[in-house]
């Protein structure tokens, strides 16, 4: 896969054919509904993977767009490896928020124990 640009983004802005503009991007709600209907980041099935992730990436700003529609727009797009790495980044940022620790010195105690 090539790489893709160290820049940070939060969101990926697309057109199709027509030339309309589609906002792609995620948030913990669209994660988790992703993760409970079988979307896996790391699968044995990378076809079925690519199309979930990128009709999964229209559910945060286009909820409703059929996923027939939006693959026709992943068949227009170029360059779809650095696409796919860009929306694999996006996919990842909810849950590495959710894994950022408080507000408070790396130095300090744990707020937690085990007993």
């Amino acid at each position: 896969m090539a790489a893709i640009t160290e820049k940070d983004f939060t969101r990926v802005t697309l057109r199709d054919n027509e030339g309309n503009k589609y906002t792609l991007e995620f948030n913990a709600r669209v994660v988790k509904s992703m993760e409970r209907n079988g979307f896996v980041i790391n699968s044995d099935y990378p076809y079925t993977m690519v199309e979930k992730l990128f009709v999964g990436a229209f559910q945060m700003h286009h909820k409703g767009m059929p996923p027939e529609k939006i693959m026709k727009i992943w068949d227009e797009q170029n360059k779809k490896e650095e696409l796919l790495g860009a929306l694999i980044k996006l996919y990842l940022k909810p849950v590495e928020d959710l894994m950022k620790d408080g507000a408070v010195d790396e130095d300090e105690d744990p707020t937690w124990a085990t007993d």
